[in-house]
């Protein structure tokens, strides 16, 4: 739909409940990271999806295993920002 800015508080408000209700580096805000830095990525605010993204890719790295869909997912995201930048 498009609505980007009614998106990212969604997402916003979505991470703030699930930081203080889950560790840190629980794999859930791993999920909202990355929907984040997909949202930054389509409205071309890089350095914004670059921040999200990495902290996505910190979490699934630490708490997911290397093959699991996710954690490639998040890794494939993470080079289409960088080629972005």
């Amino acid at each position: 739909m498009k609505d980007y800015s009614t998106a990212l508080t969604f997402y916003q408000k979505g991470l703030e409940i699930r930081e203080k209700k889950l560790p840190k580096n629980h794999p859930d805000l791993a999920v909202v990271y990355h929907n984040m830095a997909k949202l930054y990525l389509a409205t071309r605010k890089y350095s914004m999806a670059m921040k999200n993204i990495q902290q996505a890719v910190e979490i699934a790295q630490e708490k997911l295993p290397s093959t699991h869909p996710h954690l490639l997912e998040y890794k494939e995201t993470f080079e289409k920002i960088r080629m972005k930048m």
